[in-house]
């Protein structure tokens, strides 16, 4: 060994060059050498070996002071890591940076409710008779508790429920307008007796007890 390769115990089985660059640890019954010049990628300094003895890390010392600086097998590894076009984020990762930057998003509408056991329970014609009815009522402006009630009792039970309805309506509408009793009275009966309400698509008429038309009823002013 050279000269300024004598080496100088510093103990716990560690050794170092005079000039104080290259120190020999144990390591796992093998033995290495760090290079207090020079740094591997990590900014540490570098470790050469594991040698099988002390004489041959003494040896290796020898042969480092030859050669040029020694780069680490890592080192091209992370620069091709460096050089490389960076990953596209994925989906979730663009869904997550979209929803930090922007507003949330309305939360989803709920599912519509069942129809109803009664609904169900009629035959296919008779059901989409029904659910028509109710959507023309709601249409119309017929509160949807109102508008069910009056598809079930016209559909369901066979009662004249749209033609009630629709004599409610033209006498509120006639009425409306008036605070004239008589006036309010004359509209109602012209209501009753127009026989037909084209928005709901339904007609009536007036009959006595034996089943004849009553018509036009004259009213004296």
């Amino acid at each position: 060994m050279a000269k300024t390769d004598a080496l100088t115990r510093l103990g716990g089985g560690r050794w170092e060059t005079k000039d104080g660059r290259f120190q020999i640890e144990p390591q796992s019954g093998t033995w290495v050498i760090v290079d207090t010049t020079q740094t591997n990628e990590f900014g540490l300094p570098l470790v050469r070996g594991p040698y099988p003895s002390l004489t041959s890390a003494k040896e290796a010392i020898e042969a480092a002071r030859e050669q040029g600086p020694v780069e680490s097998p890592l080192a091209d590894r992370i620069g091709k890591a460096a050089t490389a076009p960076a990953a596209k984020p994925s989906k979730a990762t663009k869904a997550s940076a979209k929803g930090s930057d922007s507003e949330p998003e309305p939360p989803a509408e709920p599912p519509p409710p069942p129809e109803p056991k009664w609904i169900r329970d009629l035959r296919p014609a008779d059901r989409r008779k029904a659910t028509e009815l109710i959507a023309r009522l709601e249409a119309l402006g017929v509160e949807a508790a109102d508008a069910g009630a009056v598809a079930r009792a016209e559909v369901s039970q066979g009662l004249p429920a749209v033609a009630r309805l629709a004599i409610e309506r033209r006498i509120r509408a006639a009425i409306a307008p008036t605070d004239d009793a008589q006036a309010a009275v004359r509209a109602a009966v012209e209501a009753v007796t127009a026989g037909e309400d084209r928005d709901l698509g339904v007609s009536w008429r007036l009959v006595d007890d034996r089943g004849r038309p009553i018509g036009k009823i004259d009213q004296a002013d």
